[in-house]
């Protein structure tokens, strides 16, 4: 917007910054470093580390327990009294949703609150920039604040969860102003990823056809139809559903925005393979979603696309379901499953799964050097969780391995696990 800049917008955040800072003196050393900084991707790791730490050891995993039990105050900074049982919500919704991110993600979920630690940080800053627009999205959204509060929002305020909550509690004047921002002649300036991120995390089943209406309208829109189906799977599996029947029943295939996506959904994007997407693969990847016999006749294939479509609509409902459909393939499979399923594996963004899987490789299938490459990706993410001389001892094993001194001997079943004869510990942390 005219008049204002990159520093106008960074002069506000620090200015709000520092009221938070005031007003959250008391906070703990802890509470102090969640709240909101100068940049969107600078997370607190410590404090994520021992969220998740506590999420591990609390009875119900949930993170709206979890910030009611040790992280109250912070919340009484960031988030208005009014809102707050509306933060709680937004947090118990998050594992309704797409637990990657990335071009290189796939559509997973999964039932834990673990992946969503960082996520529900942000949420914390997204209510914190509300408080200090006024309190009041639907008037963000609409513009009714001052320009200059406007131009930061529409850079610096990351509303989605706040939107999907404000949907499914019914709030009509949100509910409004998105179908304003949808419909409306002028629905260029707050028609973004975020606004289609909100509908799609909620469960307003309206707003799904409205944005399956404005897909349809968008004609030689491609930047709209872009965003409207890059976004679309990082929601919840309804919203998911409903528009890529949409997709399916108007051909929309044909558009290269929309091929894009598909690629993105299914994790095998790349910029100069996206016309290799057709309505076959989409089809396919429709089938596997709707019908569980279907998706078993695909594992059971040779067909690496068609092991990729049905591992990824496995993952769409519970990665976890997944990842054992992977350990399956690994034990009894063909060597073209194992393969296919590796490749899966390098995307999940979850070490434990990965890790799983890594596991069973090794153990079962110790002398095939090519899988384990496949699968080594996983193995490279320990190295922030082990100490260095641990991590040697792995490397040790992996060099026995690749140089074939371990014919008909399985090492990693022969050492179960790292550490001193004093101080044992599982294999790998299992």
């Amino acid at each position: 917007m005219a008049g204002f800049s990159y520093e106008s917008r960074m002069k506000l955040t620090e200015t709000m910054r520092d009221a938070l800072v005031k007003k959250g003196a008391n906070l703990s050393e802890c509470e102090t470093k969640m709240l909101p900084t100068k940049y969107y991707y600078n997370m607190p790791e410590d404090v994520c580390k021992e969220m998740r730490r506590l999420l591990r050891q609390s009875a119900s995993g949930k993170l709206s327990d979890l910030y009611r039990s040790t992280y109250k105050n912070v919340v009484d900074v960031c988030v208005g009294q009014a809102r707050q049982e509306e933060f709680y919500d937004a947090l118990d919704a998050m594992n309704s949703y797409q637990m990657t991110a990335g071009w290189y993600r796939r559509s997973l979920r999964s039932e834990s609150y673990l992946p969503f630690v960082e996520s529900s940080i942000r949420l914390l800053w997204a209510y914190a920039h509300l408080e200090f627009y006024g309190g009041d999205l639907a008037a963000v959204l609409t513009g009714a604040v001052s320009e200059e509060l406007y131009d930061h929002a529409r850079s610096e305020l990351h509303y989605s969860w706040i939107l999907a909550a404000q949907i499914d509690r019914g709030e009509e004047r949100t509910i409004q102003a998105v179908k304003d921002i949808l419909f409306g002649e002028n629905n260029t300036l707050m028609m973004s990823r975020e606004l289609v991120l909100g509908i799609v995390m909620s469960k307003n089943q309206e707003l799904y056809q409205d944005l399956g209406r404005f897909l349809l309208a968008a004609r030689l829109q491609e930047g709209a139809r872009q965003i409207v189906c890059e976004t679309m799977d990082a929601g919840r599996p309804e919203a998911f559903l409903h528009l890529f029947s949409v997709i399916e029943e108007h051909d929309l295939i044909r558009y290269s925005s929309v091929k894009r996506a598909v690629s993105t959904w299914i994790g095998i994007f790349h910029e100069k393979s996206v016309d290799r997407i057709s309505g076959k693969l989409l089809g396919m990847m429709g089938q596997c979603l709707r019908d569980s016999d279907f998706l078993k006749e695909q594992l059971a294939s040779d067909d690496a696309i068609a092991i990729s479509c049905a591992l990824w609509a496995k993952g769409f409902y519970n990665a976890d379901d997944a990842v054992e459909s992977v350990i399956a393939l690994i034990k009894n499979g063909t060597k073209q499953q194992k393969m296919t399923a590796s490749y899966f594996c390098q995307s999940l963004q979850d070490e434990k799964m990965q890790m799983r899987a890594a596991k069973e490789v090794l153990l079962s299938c110790p002398e095939d050097l090519e899988l384990a490459a496949c699968f080594c990706l996983a193995l490279c993410l320990m190295r922030e969780r082990l100490s260095m001389r641990s991590f040697g001892t792995m490397a040790s094993i992996i060099i026995a391995l690749t140089t074939g001194k371990c014919a008909n001997q399985n090492p990693w079943r022969r050492r179960p696990c790292f550490g001193t004869a004093q101080r044992q510990k599982p294999f790998m942390g299992f």
